[in-house]
């Protein structure tokens, strides 16, 4: 009896152990990007027609964990994405993609976390003339190289 009440013991304690020793990641890669409007929802003149979308589309702010209030304006075929970013040794990278072609990928440097770093990348016109034109923000995991937390925004 005193054996079985020992093996017992040991089973929870073996089951307990395995329990807290398991690493559980869950990724946050899966998540849409927050939009928040800053428009006014009303309408108040439709006869300003492609230059109130203009500015619905300025005053629109994308976000995630590691990057807030990033906005997109256009002027003389030009795209300009500012924004603030809290990343590790202030690095991020970016690219510039048409559907599945990546048209540009570099990266940015910033303030370091736990600061928020400004940030301001300019599209050249030339790539602003693909179809489906947007932007990828994303960070290299030191951990394994890939890609995470990852904000797309549509430029066109």
């Amino acid at each position: 009896m005193k054996s079985k009440f020992l093996i017992g013991i040991f089973m929870v304690l073996v089951f307990g152990l395995t329990a807290c020793s398991l690493d559980i990641n869950i990724s946050t890669d899966d998540k849409k990007p927050d939009v928040i409007d800053n428009g006014d929802s009303q309408d108040q003149d439709q006869d300003q027609g492609q230059d109130k979308d203009q500015d619905k589309e300025d005053d629109k702010q994308y976000e995630n964990e590691v990057f807030k209030e990033v906005t997109v304006s256009k002027s003389n075929g030009k795209a300009t994405v500012k924004g603030k970013a809290r990343v590790f040794e202030g690095v991020f990278q970016y690219a510039v993609i048409s559907g599945t072609e990546i048209l540009l990928e570099d990266h940015y440097q910033t303030d370091g976390a736990p600061a928020w770093g400004d940030f301001e990348i300019t599209i050249d016109s030339e790539l602003m003339a693909k179809e489906n034109v947007s932007i990828e923000l994303f960070v290299y995991s030191a951990k394994d190289g890939s890609k995470t937390d990852s904000l797309t925004i549509p430029l066109k």
